[in-house]
């Protein structure tokens, strides 16, 4: 009963503070996005040996959805192997039934052809395509995944908007 209480007076809130701020036009995703720690800590989330992983179907910008990772206790997912790549891809597909092009962790934004993950995870593994990372145009400063037939990595523009899959560490 407390729990109805509780979700009765939190949407009554909301009601009033789209009230207040004059309409109910959409905001960008990373604007409203809210764990549900209280109510269930580790939902959608799906653990892989010492790691939990999260399929969000927001499009943002690479910078964008890592922020969103962060306010989560989370970074934008790492891969250390090929079976961790297919995994995160059994991630995708079990929340999307596909394979779309999703942002994950890695980037050389700092320094050209110097890919590292934003978690610091030692980069050691890539699964890049045929001919990636090429820097087309030299604007191809961050990766995501499931790129072309052959479902491989990719440089990418990091102002361009995907999903995402975060990625934190099982506590304890």
């Amino acid at each position: 009963m407390k729990l109805l209480t509780v979700s009765v007076l939190l949407c009554a809130m909301m009601a009033l503070i789209i009230a207040a701020e004059g309409g109910t036009e959409a905001k960008a995703p990373e604007e409203h996005l809210v764990e549900k720690r209280a109510l269930c800590h580790w939902c959608h989330w799906i653990r892989f040996g010492n790691r939990y992983y999260r399929y969000f179907p927001y499009h943002l910008d690479w910078a964008h959805a890592q922020r969103h990772c962060q306010s989560v206790h989370a970074n934008l997912a790492s891969v250390r192997s090929l079976r961790e790549y297919r995994e995160i891809q059994r991630v995708i597909y079990h929340a999307t039934h596909s394979y779309p092009l999703t942002w994950i962790g890695g980037s050389d934004a700092q320094k050209e052809r110097h890919w590292f993950w934003i978690d610091g995870t030692p980069f050691k593994f890539t699964y890049w395509c045929r001919g990636e990372p090429n820097n087309y145009r030299h604007r191809e400063h961050c990766m995501h995944m499931n790129w072309s037939g052959h479902k491989c990595m990719n440089d990418i523009n990091c102002h361009y908007r995907y999903p995402y899959v975060c990625v934190r560490k099982v506590q304890g």
